[in-house]
């Protein structure tokens, strides 16, 4: 049965588009405010009863940094003890491309429980909505947000009353969420990182040759490829190595025909150079783990991440990883752990749109100290072993999954739960 909401915004969408773009301005707020008043508010505390359900609802069929960071918060939970119940947004969110062997199941449909709702602010009104979430439920919600530039994203705020707290993912996330309008309580609880125990390193699934050296970057553009900066790692691997063919730097992307502009840039930056190739296409879990594995080393030049999933999965492998000394990463990486990139601040301007409304400040690489970088990797190999065991040390206890749902348990129930 149709929502009054619903039926309004099927009427509004019957008439013509010019009219319409003049009724929006008067329709628009107030359905907007029908909505929000409509909505389930959060609860104060989390439920006493041990039998209130836990549900994380993210983007579970979506191979993306959001789809895993959901994926990570069930698993991490589930060792964890708590059984909680997964519930799929990616069909109202996001691209569906991505087969997760984690059961899914519907909202259940209980007057109160605790919810952790793996979307970014802006999408919490139409994500309560979606999971049926109307006034008169008393659920705890978290908002299990991500971020990745250092100051507080304006209009997000909006989405504070519809949340108990907030978990983000770095340090370096809080921060810019703390300094939003009255926030609610903030978390920090970072992914978890667990390769599974058996991945092949076969090169020629992914047509690289076995007798060079492999660097991985990965970008997407539904990210920003701006900020992910894949031209950086090729500009840097060009100044490391020039056109030798036994130093191969593979760009493993996303969504490049959801972006033209972001794939003639990258192809005008290959352009000519025999040792770099653009591999766009979505992996499963396994063929991700298995790209990661059949790599020398892992490059991330990034402007700004959140958390920096893809050097902490590679430090997890033992893999040599090279990284912006900036921004999420930074509360896993040292520089006993990996090669850690010089930069400056600058300006944020990003041409494909996802951050250009933001007024804040990304880093910018040394490109000449990132091909340094890329040459000691290549030619040191003492160091290149030494590092890597640090690094997977490093991951093995602060990516734990049930060490991080441990961690979460403690902070959501103390010993509600407890079996």
């Amino acid at each position: 049965m149709q929502s009054t909401a619903d039926s309004v915004g099927e009427a509004c969408r019957s008439i013509p588009k010019l009219a319409r773009r003049g009724l929006s301005t008067i329709v628009r707020p107030a359905l907007d405010y029908y909505k929000f008043k409509t909505v389930a508010l959060p609860a104060l505390s989390v439920p006493t009863d041990r039998g209130g359900p836990l549900v994380v609802a993210g983007l579970f069929s979506t191979a993306s940094g959001v789809g895993e960071g959901a994926r990570s918060t069930w698993r991490a939970l589930n060792d964890a003890g708590l059984s909680p119940i997964a519930v799929d947004l990616s069909e109202r969110f996001a691209q569906v491309d991505y087969r997760s062997d984690i059961p899914l199941s519907s909202m259940p449909e209980d007057a109160d429980g605790t919810l952790i709702l793996q979307v970014n602010a802006r999408e919490t009104l139409a994500a309560l909505r979606r999971l049926g979430m109307r006034r008169g439920r008393n659920w705890y919600t978290v908002g299990y947000w991500a971020w990745e530039l250092p100051t507080f994203p304006p209009g997000w705020e909006d989405a504070f009353p519809l949340v108990s707290e907030i978990w983000t993912v770095s340090n370096f996330a809080a921060s810019a969420f703390r300094k939003g309008p009255s926030p609610p309580p903030v978390a920090v609880f970072g992914h978890a990182v667990s390769p599974p125990p058996k991945i092949l390193a076969d090169r020629a699934q992914f047509g690289l040759p076995e007798d060079a050296f492999v660097f991985l970057a990965f970008a997407d553009s539904k990210s920003s490829i701006e900020r992910k900066n894949p031209v950086a790692a090729i500009e840097s691997h060009k100044r490391a190595f020039g056109d030798d063919p036994s130093s191969i730097l593979l760009v493993k992307t996303r969504n490049l025909d959801r972006s033209p502009k972001a794939r003639a840039r990258l192809e005008a930056a290959v352009a000519g150079a025999m040792n770099v190739r653009l591999l766009d296409v979505s992996l499963s879990e396994k063929a991700r783990w298995e790209l990661l594995n059949a790599v020398d080393a892992v490059v991330s030049l990034h402007r700004a991440e959140g958390f920096g999933l893809v050097i902490a999965e590679a430090m997890a492998l033992g893999k040599p990883a090279i990284a912006t000394a900036w921004s999420g990463n930074m509360d896993f990486c040292t520089e006993e752990s990996i090669w850690l990139v010089d930069s400056h601040l600058v300006e944020t301007e990003d041409p494909y749109g996802v951050y250009s409304t933001y007024a804040s400040q990304w880093a910018e690489v040394d490109l000449d100290h990132a091909a340094e970088c890329f040459q000691t990797v290549r030619s040191d190999a003492d160091k290149r072993t030494e590092k890597a065991a640090i690094a997977r040390d490093t991951i093995a206890h602060l990516g734990s999954s049930k060490n991080l749902g441990e961690s979460m348990r403690k902070h959501l129930f103390s010993d509600v739960r407890a079996a």
